[in-house]
């Protein structure tokens, strides 16, 4: 499940930087409205909300915790 959880942060993670990069290089390329109306029509919001409801599906999922050495030797 940790692996799961890991793989989910970091293609969060990698999407939100390369969304802001792709964002910063249309507005210092002078094409912010048209890409901004392109990512509208795109498969960004659905990609998003599917995130989104993988990371609230993985935070009701308990993580499995190893014994502590007091519960160990009792």
């Amino acid at each position: 499940m940790e692996l799961i959880r890991l793989l989910v942060a970091a293609v969060t993670g990698v999407l939100v930087v390369g969304g802001y990069l792709a964002s910063l290089a249309a507005y210092f390329g002078g094409t912010a409205e048209n890409y901004s109306i392109q990512l509208d029509h795109s498969s960004v919001p659905m990609l998003a909300l599917g995130l989104l409801l993988a990371t609230v599906v993985l935070a009701f999922i308990p993580a499995k915790e190893e014994p502590s050495n007091d519960e160990v030797e009792s």
